[in-house]
């Protein structure tokens, strides 16, 4: 099996508040080490939402200053029917100057709510990083909506896992919102243990995706 870290270069870890409160983060890392050894990725990044304590971040940089490829978190805002990303940014002195802000949608996100708060920020100059958007229910029921979010100025970042299905042709729709440059990086979704069947499947998943053209690396 080609090595997905050769097309990708960089990985992107999504790490989630149940991750983050695993009393094992430390072990998992260790896991997600392995993983990022055996798929030959050049560097890394680990993210995380903002409101992540800050003892939990000494852990996590703890072990990206361990390993012998270059690492960095970076940052996301969780957002749900009920968020209001204006004010969140503004609330985030770091997001004062970025240009791009990276959000993780919940399950239950309607798209009307998240396509209002999309314009207002780019009323202001911010783009917006969905990451994982197959997560969400509706959207993965009509998946025409990532293209509609698409041509509203939203970056998509997939991850291709089973647990999101987009249907049963999910391969088929995966590779086609990819060809189509809908999908703009690829995520890691969670930490695998590499010799699990999940992480095999998962695998073939994405590679019989991003070998499907030629994929850039992954840069957020």
């Amino acid at each position: 099996m080609e090595s997905i870290g050769n097309i990708l270069h960089t990985d992107y870890l999504l790490l989630q508040d149940f991750d983050l409160l695993n009393s094992e983060l430390d072990q998992n890392l260790q896991k997600h080490a392995s993983y990022l050894s055996k798929c030959n990725f050049a560097k890394f990044r680990i993210l995380a939402p903002y409101h992540t304590p800050k003892p939990t971040i000494n852990t996590i940089e703890a072990f990206i200053n361990s390993q012998s490829i270059h690492g960095a978190i970076e940052y996301y805002i969780p957002v749900n029917n009920q968020s209001q990303l204006n004010r969140d940014v503004e609330s985030i002195p770091e997001l004062a100057t970025k240009k791009c802000i990276a959000i993780l949608p919940a399950e239950n996100l309607r798209y009307e709510t998240l396509v209002k708060q999309i314009w207002n920020l780019s009323m202001d100059g911010k783009a917006i990083m969905i990451l994982q958007p197959e997560r969400v229910t509706q959207w993965r029921n009509n998946i025409s909506l990532f293209k509609r979010l698409h041509i509203r100025g939203a970056d998509l970042a997939f991850s291709g896992s089973s647990k999101y299905s987009l249907g049963f042709f999910h391969n088929r729709h995966l590779r086609s919102l990819h060809e189509a440059r809908i999908i703009a990086m690829w995520l890691t979704p969670q930490i695998y243990d590499i010799h699990s069947e999940l992480f095999i499947k998962d695998m073939a998943i994405r590679l019989k995706t991003i070998q499907s053209l030629k994929t850039p690396p992954n840069e957020l």
